[in-house]
């Protein structure tokens, strides 16, 4: 399922509808830290991804419950310090669900920028 979701961030990107950052499949929830492509909305872009995503999740689940709840929360990062907070809140997310020891250890994290 985590392949679903980032193949669908990779087709997003690579048309231009938003730029990856950073995101983090967890095993109940999505954390994801993108850059909006030109002309894009939020609203937009989260129901493109959600939809498409559920749909195939669904289909490898073979189920047709709702993936996704239906809102999501945003938060809008305007320093670059605070960029580098949040990306570490995600990538430390595993070791505080106690799914890992290190961070560095859950295999369904991808982000622009290396981490030690």
């Amino acid at each position: 399922m985590a392949h679903i979701v980032f193949d669908s961030l990779h087709w997003l990107e690579e048309n231009k509808r938003l730029e990856l950052i950073c995101c983090i499949v967890m095993p109940n929830h999505l954390h994801m830290v993108i850059q909006l492509g030109e002309n894009q909305t939020l609203s937009g872009v989260m129901n493109s991804f959600k939809g498409f995503t559920g749909k195939k999740i669904n289909k490898l689940r073979n189920q047709g419950k709702p993936v996704w709840q239906e809102q999501y929360y945003e938060h809008c990062i305007r320093k670059d310090e605070d960029l580098n907070e949040i990306i570490l809140y995600c990538y430390e997310n595993p070791v505080r669900s106690g799914l890992v020891n290190q961070a560095k250890e859950y295999p369904f994290w991808k982000c622009k920028f290396e981490l030690d």
